[in-house]
């Protein structure tokens, strides 16, 4: 049994060696090499690899690529599986083992982080739309529309994938858009997305319909709909998308400030305030809230600030409509 086991481990061992880098110059950041900050992330995803991968960029590439290929082996199984009985000393003399699954979503990510930059990986992104894992499908077709147009060679591979389960099809919807920009292919996946009730990603879908800016006009019924969802995560996210999409859906964000909930009201102060000036019939509703001292935690995406008052979000929207009607008005 235990000649077995050392046999298993000798075999693994060489079998796992991380693979050769390729022959090109490896750029460094903060005085380490890609090859080492790829090797770094892999054994535990920090935060530090990840972002020293995005800054060095496209020349990092190739040493992803390879990891993003490694293939499923029972070698490697087994090698995770029994690396924990192992000894400290012989753990000090191997590689530490990562299932080939968790080293191709790593590369994976570092790539979807680096946004266009990954263009070098498209052609191995695609293969990995194949991939047996759910997650690496996904976060693959996530990568390849965050590369943008240089990605168009994806969008074959990319279509079937909108009539999998809703996560799917909302971020694939989302990719296409981010390549292509075909409106009329991608909008009816995004607004049927917002509109489904219990799906777990619903709050994307009104996400991906603000990103698309006035392209998205005809969602915006749904969008209204959703900003009275008892997910107050897709309510609010629904409130700030239709003001990325037109100024015509002011009456509704001014509806919105009488919303029950005082994080919606925030959300809806916040999304007058960005339309500026063109929202300044909204300012006596606003006004109203000047003197409102209950707190709310909207979701609003890329701004993490935590509780606020409703006065406070009234006021900074006021500011931002118009500085002179602000003037000599205050949060009590």
């Amino acid at each position: 049994m235990a000649v077995a086991l050392m046999a298993t481990v000798g075999i693994t061992a060489v079998l796992l060696r991380p693979p050769r880098k390729p022959d090109l110059p490896d750029p460094g950041f903060n005085g380490k090499p890609a090859s080492a900050w790829v090797h770094n992330f892999m054994l535990d995803e920090s935060f530090e690899a990840q972002e020293a991968l995005r800054k060095i960029g496209e020349p990092a590439v190739p040493f992803l690529i390879p990891s993003l290929r490694q293939k499923n082996s029972w070698f490697n199984a087994v090698y995770v599986r029994v690396w924990p009985y192992f000894p400290t000393m012989l753990k000090s003399r191997l590689a530490q083992p990562i299932l080939s699954t968790d080293v191709r979503m790593r590369a994976v990510v570092a790539l979807r982080e680096m946004g266009p930059k990954a263009k070098p990986a498209v052609a191995a992104l695609i293969e990995r739309l194949g991939d047996k894992d759910k997650t690496v499908r996904l976060h693959s077709a996530i990568a390849l529309g965050n590369i943008g147009p240089d990605a168009r060679a994806a969008v074959p591979a990319l279509k079937p994938f909108l009539k999998e389960r809703h996560t799917v099809r909302v971020y694939t919807a989302n990719a296409l858009w981010k390549i292509e920009h075909n409106a009329q292919e991608v909008l009816p996946v995004l607004e049927q997305g917002v509109r489904e009730e219990n799906a777990p990603f619903r709050w994307a879908a009104a996400v991906f319909l603000g990103e698309m800016g006035p392209a998205a006009e005809p969602a915006i019924p749904a969008l209204i709909q959703a900003t009275r969802a008892a997910d107050k995560e897709t309510a609010s996210c629904a409130v700030q998308s239709l003001a990325q999409i037109s100024p015509t859906t002011i009456p509704a964000l001014i509806e919105t400030l009488s919303d029950a909930d005082p994080g919606m009201r925030i959300s809806a102060a916040l999304a007058l305030g960005n339309l500026g000036p063109t929202a300044k019939q909204s300012i006596p509703a606003l006004t109203r809230l000047l003197n409102e001292a209950a707190m709310g935690e909207p979701t609003i995406m890329g701004r993490g600030m935590g509780k606020e008052s409703v006065s406070n979000a009234a006021a900074n929207a006021i500011m931002k409509i118009d500085a002179g009607a602000a003037a000599g008005l205050s949060p009590k």
